[in-house]
């Protein structure tokens, strides 16, 4: 990720969306580590009392398709769901 102030902590985060600590990122002055685990949780925990499909995936496969269907509903009409933001 390239998060420039939001610290990591934000679900624009693709790493604290993903549930997972940034490793290699180009982040400046980040707090998604292993070394500020309570700061992620209580961050998280603040995050799913206002939303709890927060961190819910935004794509549910098909068992019997094999399709990826959206939770939501997809809205992409040119990048073929391959863009980060679908």
């Amino acid at each position: 990720c390239n998060c420039k102030k939001s610290k990591c902590l934000k679900l624009y985060c693709e790493c604290f969306a993903a549930g997972v600590y940034c490793k290699d990122c180009s982040c400046l002055t980040c707090q998604n580590t292993a070394d500020n685990a309570p700061l992620v949780e209580k961050t998280r925990h603040q995050i799913e009392l206002r939303n709890p499909n927060a961190f819910a995936s935004k794509i549910l496969e098909d068992d019997g398709d094999d399709i990826a269907r959206h939770t939501k509903g997809c809205h992409c009409k040119k990048s073929a769901c391959l863009k980060k933001y679908c």
